[in-house]
């Protein structure tokens, strides 16, 4: 009986060794799979591209407003500086709501990115003045009310934090506005504008692109293509180069991430 019970202990001493090790081995290839997977997981946010709406306001025949320049002349111009220095960057991909001088509706440009699911929306425009003495840079967020005015509202900040830093002069409050299109007894809608301390909600509709999209969504107004000063300061080729770089560091700010190729 004693040499049995010896044989029995050393016994279960090896079933229990044995247990031991296969615990540690299952333990270090979960450990493995852990490691595996948040090296992967960090390269997969390093890889991740972020996409971007770009939208050049106007378009074929649509020249926008005519002054020392056409609008579209900015918008274009800016669109194409701002579309390569993402492209530089490397980490964004980036979806055009049309392509140069062509002529397509703000209902089908939205289309376009809400079908390529962007992660924001940027709509560049030139402003016009009939006395021609306005001058400066404004922008318009998704206005209170709707899904996305939060983050539309912060986009808007960080663009005119960055166009106030190349000299660009902020109209209103901090270069922040509201914009709506009120319609009157013969069906005229006249644009109104709010500023940004404004936070009622009204229901009247603001621009298109802004309106109905679930991702923070900007017009830009560069600046004023009637005034001399304001068309040779950002809306000549190095005041467009300027801009495009202002902008693509507000996209940067707002996501969050360094600029790169600056």
């Amino acid at each position: 009986m004693e040499v049995e019970s010896r044989a029995e202990f050393r016994r279960k001493r090896r079933l229990r060794r044995k247990r031991r090790r296969r615990i540690i081995k299952i333990v270090l290839l979960l450990l493995f799979i852990i490691i595996i997977f948040l090296l992967f997981y960090k390269r997969s946010e390093e890889m991740k591209l972020y996409s971007i709406g770009i939208d050049a306001g106007h378009g074929g025949e649509d020249t926008g407003a005519i002054g020392y320049i056409q609008e579209t002349e900015l918008t274009e111009k800016t669109a194409d500086l701002l579309e390569e220095l993402l492209k530089k960057d490397g980490r964004f991909k980036i979806v055009r709501s049309r392509k140069n001088g062509e002529n397509v509706n703000i209902t089908d440009r939205k289309k376009l990115f809400l079908k390529e699911e962007v992660d924001l929306v940027l709509s560049i425009h030139g402003n016009s003045d009939p006395t021609g003495t306005a001058r400066g840079f404004e922008c318009y967020p998704s206005p209170p009310g709707r899904e996305n005015h939060a983050i539309s509202y912060h986009f808007a900040v960080c663009i005119a934090e960055e166009m106030a830093a190349i000299g660009n002069h902020l109209r209103g409050e901090n270069g922040v506005r509201y914009a709506y299109y009120v319609t009157d007894e013969s069906g005229y809608a006249q644009k109104v504008i709010k500023e940004k301390s404004d936070t009622m909600v009204y229901a009247q509709p603001s621009f298109g692109m802004v309106e109905d999209i679930n991702v923070p969504a900007v017009l830009a107004e560069q600046c004023f293509v009637t005034n001399q000063e304001d068309a040779i300061e950002f809306g000549s080729d190095k005041g467009c180069q300027n801009a495009a770089e202002a902008y693509y560091k507000a996209i940067c700010k707002y996501l969050d991430i360094e600029t790169v190729v600056l």
